[in-house]
């Protein structure tokens, strides 16, 4: 049991700095003298969400994780962000779209 601890730690960890990467709390202001549209930056936005769902599908098919995992991994991400700063509405949000796009389904 403990390297399944270990392990999903491990996978929390991975998933939370791979959000963190894609979705930073605090933005580095760009040197672009036009600010972006705001369908190209939810159309971005979106892509970087997705690759993101994608990464967590890859650990959960590479670990072979039940369902039991799954939850402490979401779990566990959960707590992470909102530990870091994440606005409480962002985090539900993203979760509750990883656990449909990538926790849920496919008996691989």
């Amino acid at each position: 049991m403990a390297t399944a601890r270990g392990q999903i730690q491990d996978i929390c960890e991975k998933l939370s700095q791979e959000f963190g990467r894609i979705v930073p709390l605090n933005p580095v202001a760009s040197n672009q003298a036009k600010k972006p549209s705001e369908s190209a930056l939810k159309a971005s936005s979106q892509a970087a969400l997705q690759k993101f769902y994608e990464t967590a599908k890859k650990e959960r098919l590479r670990h072979r994780l039940g369902v039991i995992a799954r939850a402490r991994v979401a779990f566990g991400i959960q707590q992470r962000l909102l530990q870091a700063g994440y606005p409480s509405p962002l985090v539900k949000h993203v979760l509750f779209a990883m656990l449909t796009s990538a926790f849920i389904g496919d008996k691989q």
